[in-house]
């Protein structure tokens, strides 16, 4: 549940990083939240590893701008009355 309903944005991207304090990694810090900020991008790659082994989506988009823009459609989405 923490993986499918997290999503992480720029993992590549030192700007992302530093003006979120390392909480683009959320689907990392979801599943680790007691861990600092700064070993979240170490945990990235064996935590996208595991959930590609077991089928898990592995929700990651290039920055802020995209963020928003999901987080934006996803909100018009569930806004939409079920038939």
């Amino acid at each position: 549940h923490q993986i499918i309903t997290a999503q992480n944005f720029g993992r590549d991207s030192a700007f992302c990083f530093y003006f979120s304090g390392g909480l683009n990694y959320q689907i990392e810090h979801h599943l680790f939240p007691t861990v600092n900020h700064c070993h979240l991008p170490a945990l990235s790659p064996g935590v996208k590893k595991i959930c590609k082994k077991y089928g898990v989506p592995y929700n990651s988009v290039s920055g802020y701008r995209q963020a928003i823009e999901e987080h934006f459609a996803h909100t018009a989405a569930m806004s939409v009355k079920p038939e």
